[in-house]
């Protein structure tokens, strides 16, 4: 029979709170002072090494911790294809689904990326031209979303949509271009252009097809066909190249 007024002895919580603090207390110092930058830094020349068409450059990394780091100076090469994508910062924070995020930042426009464990890429923002290219003949913003799967050690997307749509785009030789939108399916190298249309200089509407180069993004060929109006007018439209003699 249990003894009245009898009290429950409180040594195992406090035990249990006191371990409680201990780890706490280690997971405090591994989150302080781990070298995450040098980590992250580590892991960033890992995925460099994995890419053997792509080449990645920073400057540093910095606002670094345990889910996440700033790199600042990011620039990104493709093999074969002359110049380089620039951007001010890349924040990027690590997780389990996504995989990660990353947040690009083109002199104030920015493009949200996150990277899923299939190999799944979405990405939709804005980029500037200006920033982007590093101050080539290439001006305006960029909106772009997509949604891309790639699987390990593929150079092209195994599926995926693009869309890119611009209000004004400067081109090489000062040349303008109004209203542009674009959308595409892919598979492979295979792309369905299911539209490709702008206001100026001409009005334009037209589909196609096209044939990536993962060596040489420039030499990417496409065959689009539909209708240009010029005043009143509308005629049909019907020709073949490669991206290089499109924007030059």
């Amino acid at each position: 029979m249990a003894r009245p007024h009898e009290k429950v002895s409180s040594l195992p919580g406090r035990i249990l709170a006191r371990m409680f603090l201990v780890i706490f207390g280690f997971m405090i110092g591994i989150a302080l002072f781990t070298p995450w930058n040098k980590i992250w830094a580590s892991a960033l020349a890992s995925l460099d090494e994995q890419l053997p068409t792509i080449g990645l450059r920073w400057d540093e990394i910095d606002r670094d911790g345990p889910f996440g780091f700033r790199v600042t100076g990011l620039k990104i090469t493709v093999a074969d294809t002359p110049g380089s994508l620039a951007f001010r910062h890349a924040y990027v924070s690590v997780g389990f689904s996504p995989l990660a995020k990353v947040r690009l930042d083109t002199a104030g426009s920015k493009c949200e990326l996150e990277i899923f464990q299939t190999g799944t890429f979405e990405f939709e923002g804005d980029l500037n031209l200006t920033s982007l290219f590093g101050g080539a003949d290439f001006k305006g913003i960029l909106h772009v979303a997509g949604d891309l799967f790639m699987p390990a050690g593929s150079e092209l997307p195994k599926n995926g949509w693009l869309d890119i749509r611009s209000q004004q785009l400067i081109l090489p030789g000062d040349q303008s271009i109004e209203d542009l939108a674009f959308t595409a399916e892919l598979n492979g190298p295979d792309m369905e252009i299911r539209d490709f249309s702008m206001g100026k200089p001409i009005a334009l509407k037209a589909t196609g097809k096209g044939i990536l180069d993962p060596k040489n993004i420039y030499s990417t060929q496409f065959d689009i066909n539909g209708e240009i109006t010029i005043g009143k007018r509308t005629f049909p439209y019907d020709t073949q190249g490669t991206l290089a003699d499109a924007i030059w």
